[in-house]
């Protein structure tokens, strides 16, 4: 066999048989990036230390050299979109002086929820993993014009609780403005890249209860020479994805078998209940929907936007359709959720919340007493009272 990637190591760790899987079908989960750097702060461990060595001045009168390199990972699940750069290393000398820029993400899991449908379109995340390198004049300030992409779109990511209907083309404008800045800034040069698609169903976690992935390695070259003879190794990341968990509302989680990890247990209906009995009503109708380049907007604010919502309310103060009104609204709230993006648990969450939280004193019957609301209340009811 022959490496035809040099300068990035790529292991698939999802098929391991010795590890246990979890069920995503129609529960959250968010991507997970962790880093294990060659680096240790400084410490003398063995580690071998790539020194800022300057060029002479003669050298540099005469010839310019411009080296950057860049490991960047895109993943896409479903509706959920990121490009994340894990490291760019770049050194600029020339008659002008010299410069040194390198930058390493150790850890990144500030990443939005999406939901894992029932219905699979979600389930098999894609991930490409590249590297780029280049020696020529475009990449002056590769390192650093990098960091300014990243942290603009850092700034709006971060912002983003759930991948919705309504935040999807955030996260999509996000990941395609980092796409163009790494092709435009190593526009010649150097390209390395592995292709995956894996099957959350295949998802595991190891021993020691911990996520596994996709794990890449990343390498440089001695000498500034794409035929150097000797890699030197940078660090590795593993690339996964969090505990499914059953409610965008709450942090709590499914675990496959029982670890040490807070607020993670092995049951979903216990999870359900836990995550429940978290918050209240109001949380809920305050939870935001809405986030990123557009107006901040809550559960409440989006529902009370809508033309059935006020339409509901009146024909619910109509004591001989108030039972068909506030069964249909209950309908209506379901439908608009489930629209959204989330799960059929957390519209129904929400029909409870909007029961619990936005007491209707004109209707001539409450939403607990109309039938197409009342096992749906009461579902709730019983989930927060198990």
């Amino acid at each position: 066999m022959v490496n035809i990637t040099p300068w990035s190591g790529y292991v698939d760790e999802w098929k391991e048989p010795s590890y246990r899987g979890a069920d995503f079908s129609g529960m959250y989960t968010r991507l997970m990036i962790h880093g294990e750097m060659a680096s240790r702060g400084g410490q003398d461990d063995g580690t071998e230390v790539l020194p800022y060595e300057p060029r002479g001045w003669v050298a540099r009168a005469f010839v310019d050299r411009d080296f950057s390199m860049n490991l960047s990972a895109h993943v896409t699940a479903g509706n959920f979109v990121a490009t994340v750069p894990l490291a760019t290393i770049s050194h600029e000398s020339g008659s002008k002086g010299e410069s040194w820029s390198r930058s390493i993400h150790h850890s990144r899991s500030g990443f939005p929820l999406f939901l894992v449908s029932v219905d699979g379109r979600s389930s098999a995340p894609s991930v490409k993993i590249s590297v780029n390198g280049s020696k020529s004049y475009t990449s002056r300030g590769a390192a650093t014009a990098m960091q300014v992409a990243v942290g603009i779109s850092d700034a709006v990511s971060h912002n983003l609780p759930v991948i919705t209907r309504l935040t999807q083309s955030v996260a999509k404008e996000q990941a395609i403005a980092l796409d163009d800045a790494i092709s435009r800034l190593f526009a010649s040069g150097l390209t390395e890249e592995h292709w995956s698609d894996r099957d959350l169903k295949e998802w595991r976690v190891g021993e020691e209860g911990e996520p596994r992935g996709v794990h890449v390695r990343f390498f440089i070259p001695k000498d500034y020479s794409w035929n150097s003879k000797e890699p030197r190794y940078v660090g590795s990341w593993i690339l996964t994805f969090d505990y499914p968990r059953p409610s965008v509302f709450s942090d709590w989680r499914v675990c496959p078998e029982q670890n040490q990890l807070k607020r993670c247990v092995t049951d979903k209906v216990q999870a359900q209940h836990n995550a429940m009995t978290s918050f209240s009503a109001g949380e809920i109708l305050n939870y935001p929907v809405l986030v990123g380049g557009q107006e901040t907007g809550s559960v409440h604010a989006l529902l009370s936007q809508k033309a059935w919502f006020t339409a509901s309310q009146v024909a619910m103060a109509n004591r001989n359709k108030a039972d068909a009104a506030g069964s249909n609204f209950c309908r209506l709230i379901v439908n608009e959720i489930t629209g959204l993006g989330l799960n059929e648990f957390d519209a129904r969450a929400v029909v409870w919340a909007v029961a619990k939280g936005m007491p209707m004193a004109d209707a001539a019957i409450s939403l607990d007493k109309a039938t197409g609301c009342r096992a749906i209340i009461a579902e709730i009811d019983a989930v927060r009272g198990r």
